[in-house]
């Protein structure tokens, strides 16, 4: 989509933004933040550009991407709403902001929110010191708020009148009736009387009150304040409350109390306790000493200076006050015993204090670490865990350097180097583990997604690889995140899988290799193959088996040629069977059967969908026929393109299924058959040259069946025995005239046509005699016509029409080759360049017989 040319009055817009102090971001409806105004770069601790790179959802952790979604179609587009939320800057550190949410519509392009704000922090830090004075100096602040009728009592106004300390918030009217029942009808009526004053005009006040608990306690409280008006009318009271303390003391002088009371006050963290060494009795405790031993200011006032001592002080303040005047400071941590019996752990100290009159005083500053003793306790009992655990837990800063580590980490990674592991990038002792990003694991675990654990390889000190199944989790602590990366060793436990799967894998592939060889059984167990071991007492045919016994052994390519019939799937059987291949099966493939449009699938397979029918996965032939052999017969016949495509199988040893792109490695040995001239083809152009040297390696002449005459009795009579047997017919004898004129014919169609015959005469034969009267009758005419020898009849030819019979004939049987093995010269037993000349003076053309 092409983008919008940008608004020039927009544009001026937002510049006006730059000039107010409040940040300003323009967000668009997937939360991806269109433009910031400088307010914002600088609170958020980024640049202008990094911010138009963002999403607000990094911004504000508390938006989702569908929360965000939900956010926008709920936004009021004329009132907007107000912000009242946490930021995350730069540094990964939250802060408060207040703003307000609400459409521009000034974007004209496309709807925008604005988004305006700015920190609270300094707000935060004015209510946390307002809290510390509270806290510290026992000042309770207080509002009632006329606007919306409801009452405000800070925590320590919220104890002096013994109410609930988790609630802050009353409405006016139960406020006054509860504070009816703690307060006397005195004060009462000039508390109303001064409120009623107060709405009229805007004034300050000071009023005195004494509050009786329903534990019967007394608190004398001043309360001090003013009203607030706005144009029309007084809307809020607020203002503080103390309590009037009355200092329990023996001194004679305001002054020498109010120096001790000070000197006090720069301890008032602590419980602090005054005690006059004349007497050994308390004269003074602030209210944290009230509250760690339970004893009322009243109750400790004139007490033993044992009842706040530490223990060890409690039984001897003789020697203890000697001790003092002597040192003037002692400390100790001990227990210390409260008011209902139970101890508290103590860490005191223990000042000498005198005055101009020569009086005595030991100031006691007591600090309660039962907190800290717990907090340690429970760091101890964490810390102790997970040093325990055999997993890496590592937490990360920002930046991803090292903040803190358990002790399985440190053992490994120390071991890298010799600087301090806190602090250091994660990057110099894992180098390899890629880091998401804080923001990232952050907004995943808003969204409730769980990101998916990686591993890590390492090499450990002897040398061995390990593997860490890493997890990364966002914690948080007070205001900070960190990144806490988990790493368990699965090293174990990844051996025993890839084992597996190497089982698996090795189970998966000997259960192709069956499936594979069952699918080529299959084929040809459907296939009829007429075909056995090799018959044959010829001597001339002896010499085939020979080669047959030199090549079988090797994976040389072989090429076997010879007429139609003559058994050259049986030559090739026979090579696989006497090869280092032979625990495996031979495929074969008949080029001349295939339709052109299915050849390349028939070879190499197709997967599912390549093709308009091709409704599941098939393997070619190849792909069965690796480790094994495969047979392509008439290999003569396959078209160009394809004859490409199997010459960079036999070269690759590679194959790809059609609609694949992945590539198949095959181990196959090649055994190719023709019964045409290769030759003469890469002559014409109808075969490659390079594929025909690529095939012809190891080339095997197939002799046809007239040429070894001696093999047709011993094929005849097992061919019979096989097929009476097949069929119960009971024939074991042959006539032999029948024979005889068998052994006289030359058998055109070779082996194949013999075996019809014998079948066709077993059919026929209905006594012990093989019937080959029907089956000779049968037999091919030898007065052919032009081209066929022929010296039946009363006329004879002349010489030269019987030279080009023969020459005619044998052209013929070699498919018009003329020299080399198994050409017409061969045949006929005459000199090659004899023959062509001939052939030249007779008119005959060897191309006229190349197609035969």
């Amino acid at each position: 989509m092409t983008p919008a040319s940008p608004n020039p009055s927009f544009s001026l817009h937002q510049a006006a933004f730059d000039l107010v102090t409040e940040g300003v971001l323009w967000v668009d409806k997937l939360g991806k933040i269109r433009h910031a105004n400088v307010a914002a770069a600088t609170l958020l601790g980024y640049s202008r550009h990094q911010l138009s790179q963002s999403s607000y959802l990094e911004i504000n952790p508390n938006f989702s991407l569908l929360g965000w979604k939900k956010h926008w179609k709920q936004l009021d587009p004329e009132r907007g709403e107000y912000l009242d939320t946490q930021f995350v800057n730069a540094e990964g550190r939250l802060f408060g902001v207040r703003g307000k949410v609400s459409f521009d519509e000034a974007a004209a392009a496309e709807p925008l929110c604005l988004i305006v704000f700015s920190t609270t922090e300094a707000g935060r830090r004015e209510a946390d010191l307002l809290d510390a004075v509270e806290t510290h100096g026992r000042i309770a602040g207080w509002e009632y708020n006329l606007a919306t009728g409801q009452v405000y009592l800070g925590p320590l106004l919220r104890d002096w009148f013994g109410w609930s300390p988790e609630r802050d918030f009353y409405p006016a009217a139960e406020f006054a009736d509860k504070a009816a029942q703690l307060i006397g009808a005195d004060d009462l009526g000039s508390a109303k009387t001064t409120i009623d004053r107060l709405l009229s005009t805007a004034r300050p006040f000071e009023l005195s009150i004494t509050v009786k608990t329903e534990a019967d306690e007394v608190h004398h409280l001043t309360l001090q304040g003013q009203s607030a008006e706005n144009e029309i009318e007084v809307f809020k009271i607020y203002g503080s409350a103390r309590e009037q303390r009355e200092l329990v003391s023996t001194f004679a002088g305001g002054g020498e109390a109010d120096a001790a009371f000070e000197f006090s006050l720069d301890h008032s963290l602590d419980g602090i306790y005054w005690v006059d060494l004349s007497d050994a009795r308390i004269t003074y405790a602030n209210d944290r000493g009230c509250e760690l031993t339970g004893y009322t200011r009243q109750e400790l006032a004139g007490q033993p200076a044992a009842r706040i001592l530490p223990e060890q002080f409690g039984a001897q303040t003789e020697e203890l006050f000697a001790n003092l005047r002597e040192r003037k400071y002692l400390e100790a941590t001990t227990n210390t015993q409260r008011k209902d019996g139970t101890h508290y752990p103590t860490r005191a100290t223990l000042h000498w204090y005198g005055t101009e009159e020569g009086r005595e005083m030991m100031v006691v500053v007591a600090h309660d670490v039962s907190r800290e003793a717990e907090d340690h306790e429970y760091r101890q009992l964490h810390t102790t865990t997970l040093n325990t655990l055999q997993e890496w837990v590592i937490w990360l800063d920002a930046e991803n350097n090292v903040v803190l580590m358990n002790a399985a980490a440190r053992k490994k990674l120390s071991r890298l180097t010799t600087k301090s592991l806190e602090g250091l990038p994660i990057g110099q002792l894992m180098p390899d583990l890629e880091i998401p990003k804080l923001t990232e694991i952050r907004q995943e675990q808003l969204d409730g997604r769980t990101r998916a654990d990686v591993d890590y390889v390492y090499t450990d000190s002897t040398g061995k690889e390990r593997t860490l199944q890493v997890r990364f989790v966002q914690v948080a602590a007070d205001t900070r995140l960190f990144l806490s990366v988990v790493c368990r060793d699965v090293t174990t436990e990844v051996n025993n899988k890839r084992r597996l799967q190497e089982a698996k894998r090795r189970v998966d592939e000997l259960r192709k290799q069956l499936e594979s060889e069952n699918e080529a059984l299959k084929e040809e167990i459907d296939t009829v193959h007429a075909t056995g071991p090799i018959i044959t007492v010829s001597k001339k045919y002896q010499r085939i088996l020979g080669q047959i016994g030199q090549v079988a052994g090797t994976d040389s390519t072989v090429l076997v040629t010879g007429e139609t019939g003559t058994g050259k799937e049986l030559l090739a059987q026979s090579i696989h069977n006497f090869s280092n291949r032979s625990t495996r099966r031979m495929v074969s493939v008949n080029c001349a059967a295939l339709p052109e449009n299915l050849i390349e699938s028939e070879l190499f397979g197709h997967e599912r969908g390549a093709f308009t029918g091709a409704f599941t996965q098939k393997k070619g032939k190849f792909e069965l026929a690796s480790g094994g052999t495969i047979f392509l017969d008439e290999i003569g016949e396959l078209p160009l393109d394809m004859q490409a495509k199997l010459l960079r199988v036999l070269q690759e040893g590679e194959i790809q299924r059609i609609g694949s792109s992945d590539i198949i490695t095959v181990d196959v040995r090649v055994v190719a058959a023709t019964n045409r001239n290769l030759e003469k083809m890469v002559g014409d152009g109808t075969f490659r040259e390079d594929l025909y040297y690529r095939i012809n390696v190891f080339p095997i002449h197939n002799l046809p069946l007239r040429e070894r005459p001696e093999d047709i009795p011993v094929l005849v009579k097992h061919f019979t025995k096989i097929y009476a047997e097949k069929m119960g017919r009971p024939v074991t004898q042959i006539n032999q005239k029948d024979m005889e004129r068998l052994v006289a014919y030359d058998f055109p169609g070779n082996v194949r046509e013999l075996i019809n015959l014998v079948e066709r005469a077993v059919i026929t034969s209905a006594a012990s005699t093989l019937n080959l009267g029907a089956s000779l009758r049968a037999l091919r005419r030898t007065d052919r016509p032009e081209g066929t020898l022929s010296i039946s009849g009363d006329r004879m030819l002349t010489f030269e029409e019987m030279q080009r019979q023969y020459i005619i004939e044998a052209l013929k049987r070699t498919k018009g080759k003329v020299t080399g093995p198994g050409g017409a010269a061969e045949l006929l037993d005459v000199n090659g360049r004899t023959l062509m000349s001939k052939m030249g003076k007779l008119g005959i053309d060897r191309g006229d017989f190349s197609r035969g």
